[in-house]
C-alpha cells in the first residue's frame, strides 16, 4: 500500500501550454515524459464499490497494465490521502485475485463488477525540486473521460501535484505559482467521481454536502483540532462547489455554513493566533460570506417568506409581478457568487487557507500542546455567558439586539458541533434541542428584520406605490404579525436554554 499526498488542479484546455511552460521555466533540468494513459473503470450495476468509498481500475500505459484499487479519504481535500493499492497484470482483464489490489475488493460484488467508464489522457510529467530536499511530480492531463459504450464523454484538462519527497506547504506554493501564470481552480472531483457523475447522466444535478463530525478527542492538542477543524470546513465548502455553480439554494446555505463554522473556529482559539493571522483569514472569509450572504436572502425572500405568506393570505393584484422581481435579484445575485467562486481571489484565498491548515502556518503558542478537553469546557462557558449577556431584559429589546443574541447562539452551535465528539453525546443531544429551539425563532424573526431592511432595494426596483410594493409590505406585515403571535414560545426556548445545566462541566470522553 501506498499513501499519496497531492493537489489536483483544473484549468482550461487554452491555458494548458502557458501552464506547462510555467513549469518548464521553474525548473528547465526537470525531468519529464509524456505518455498516454488509458484507464477503465469497474464497478456493479448498483456501484457497490463507489457506495464503499472504492475505485478499481485497469490503466494502459506504455504497453504495460497496472490494476489499481483506491480508497479515499475525504476529509482531506486539498491535500488528499487515500490509500492505494496496485498489481501488474499480463493484459487488460481484470485479475480479481491479484495479491494486493484484488485483496480490497469485496468477494460479493466481484462476479458482477464490469466496464463502467474509460478515461483517455495524454499526461506530461515533470519532476520538480522546488527546495533542498523537496521534490514533487508535476503531471498535465489531457483527453477526456467516456462512458464504456461512448454514449457520453467530456474533456479532462487538469493538473496533479504530488508531493514526493518533503513537506506538503510546498505543493501550495507551487500551485500559487501557477496561478499567477494562467487561471485555474480546486479540483473538487477525481477523474473517477466524474466518470461516475458522467455515466449518472445530466439531468442528476449536483448536491449539497453537510458537515461532517471532526473527529477529537480529550487529548487531541489545540495545534492539532485547529488543523483538523480547518481541513474540516474547507472539505465542506469545496464539496458544495458543484452545487453552488448550478445554482442549488441548498448548496449555498452549506458553503456558507462552511465558512461560518471556520470563523467560529478561529474565534474559539483565538488566543493561540496572532493578531495578523486573525485578521486575514476572517477578511477572506467575510468577503466570501458576503456574496453568498446576498444570495441567500434572496433565496429566503423568494421562497420561504413570500411562498408562506401567500399561503396564508388570499390572493391580490401584484403577486406575480413581485414574485417576478424578486427571482431576478436572485438570480443576479447568484451570478455574482458564480463570477466571486470563479475568480482569481477565490482560488487565491483557499489556498492560501488549505496551506495554512495543513502546514500549520500560525505561531507556536502556550496553547499549541494543551490537550482541547482541558479548554474546551471554558470555550464553551465564554459562548454561553456571551449569549446570557445579549439576552438579558429580552422583552426590551429591539430587532437588532436580538440579532446580536442569535449570533450569540449561532456561535455557541457551532462551537458545539466543532468540540462534540470531547462529550457525552446523549447530554449534548438534549441540550443542543434546546438551542436549536431558540435559533430557529431568532432566525426566522432575523429573516424577517433583513426582509424589513431591503425595502429601498425593492422599492428601486418597482414603483413604490404600485400593487407589487403594496405586495411585499403585505408579506412583512403578515409575518410581523406572526412573530408577535410567537413571543411566548420564544421567550419559553429562552428561558428553558438559560436553566439547561452546561453538559461540558462533568465531561465524559465520548
Amino acid at each position: 500500500m501506498s499513501t499519496e499526498v497531492e493537489l489536483k488542479l483544473t484549468a482550461r484546455p487554452a491555458d494548458l501550454p502557458e501552464l506547462r511552460q510555467a513549469l518548464l521555466a521553474m525548473a528547465p533540468d526537470a525531468v519529464s515524459s509524456q505518455e498516454r494513459l488509458v484507464s477503465t473503470y469497474f464497478d456493479t450495476q448498483d456501484l457497490a464499490l463507489k457506495r464503499r468509498g472504492l475505485s478499481f481500475r485497469v490503466r494502459e500505459q506504455a504497453g504495460r497494465f497496472v490494476q489499481t484499487v483506491k480508497s479515499a479519504d475525504l476529509t482531506k481535500l486539498g491535500a488528499l490521502s487515500r490509500g492505494e493499492w496496485e498489481d501488474p497484470l499480463p493484459d487488460s482483464r481484470p485479475d480479481f485475485a491479484a495479491p494486493e489490489s484484488g485483496a480490497h475488493l469485496p468477494e460479493e460484488v466481484i462476479s458482477e463488477l464490469h466496464p463502467l467508464f474509460v478515461t483517455d489522457v495524454t499526461r506530461a510529467a515533470f519532476e520538480i525540486e522546488t527546495l533542498p530536499g523537496t521534490r514533487i511530480e508535476a503531471a498535465i492531463d489531457e483527453g477526456e473521460i467516456r462512458s464504456a459504450g461512448a454514449e457520453a464523454a467530456e474533456p479532462i484538462s487538469e493538473i496533479e501535484l504530488e508531493l514526493k519527497i518533503g513537506e506538503g506547504a510546498a505543493l501550495y506554493d507551487l500551485a500559487l505559482r501557477l496561478l499567477e501564470a494562467a487561471p485555474i481552480r480546486i479540483g473538487t472531483e477525481s477523474k473517477s467521481e466524474r466518470g461516475y457523475r458522467l455515466v449518472a447522466g445530466a439531468e442528476t444535478a449536483p448536491q449539497e454536502v453537510h458537515a461532517e463530525p471532526v473527529v477529537l478527542d480529550a487529548e487531541t492538542t489545540v495545534d492539532t483540532a485547529l488543523r483538523e477543524i480547518g481541513r474540516n470546513c474547507l472539505v465542506q465548502a469545496l464539496r458544495n462547489e458543484p452545487a453552488v455553480l448550478s445554482a442549488q439554494p441548498e448548496g449555498i446555505h452549506q458553503m456558507r455554513v462552511a465558512m461560518r463554522r471556520l470563523r467560529s473556529a478561529i474565534s474559539s482559539l483565538k488566543e493561540m493566533l496572532s493578531a495578523e493571522d486573525r485578521r486575514w483569514v476572517d477578511e477572506e472569509l467575510r468577503w466570501l460570506g458576503g456574496a453568498l450572504g446576498q444570495a441567500r436572502n434572496f433565496d429566503v425572500f423568494a421562497t420561504e417568506l413570500l411562498q408562506t405568506a401567500r399561503a396564508g393570505t388570499p390572493d391580490e393584484a401584484g403577486w406575480e409581478e413581485l414574485g417576478e422581481t424578486l427571482e431576478r435579484l436572485r438570480q443576479a445575485a447568484y451570478e455574482r457568487v458564480r463570477e466571486a467562486i470563479l475568480s482569481k481571489r477565490y482560488t487565491a484565498t483557499i489556498i492560501h487557507l488549505v496551506r495554512w491548515f495543513e502546514a500549520r502556518g500560525w505561531q507556536e503558542s502556550v496553547l499549541s500542546s494543551t490537550p482541547m478537553g482541558n479548554i474546551a469546557p471554558s470555550i464553551l462557558d465564554r459562548r454561553r455567558h456571551k449569549l446570557g449577556q445579549r439576552s438579558k431584559g429580552f422583552g426590551r429589546l429591539n430587532p437588532r439586539e436580538r440579532h446580536k443574541l442569535r449570533i450569540a447562539a449561532k456561535k455557541l452551535r457551532y462551537t458545539i458541533e466543532l468540540f462534540g465528539g470531547l462529550f457525552d453525546k446523549s447530554d449534548l443531544q438534549i441540550y443542543t434541542r434546546k438551542l436549536k429551539g431558540l435559533q430557529d425563532d431568532l432566525g426566522y424573526a432575523n429573516d424577517v428584520r433583513v426582509a424589513h431592511d431591503f425595502l429601498g432595494e425593492l422599492f428601486a426596483e418597482l414603483d413604490p406605490r404600485g400593487p407589487a410594493a403594496r405586495a411585499w409590505v403585505g408579506v412583512l406585515e403578515w409575518h410581523d404579525q406572526r412573530i408577535a403571535a410567537r413571543e411566548r414560545r420564544l421567550r419559553k426556548h429562552l428561558r428553558r436554554l438559560t436553566r439547561a445545566t452546561p453538559f461540558w462541566r462533568d465531561r465524559k470522553s465520548s
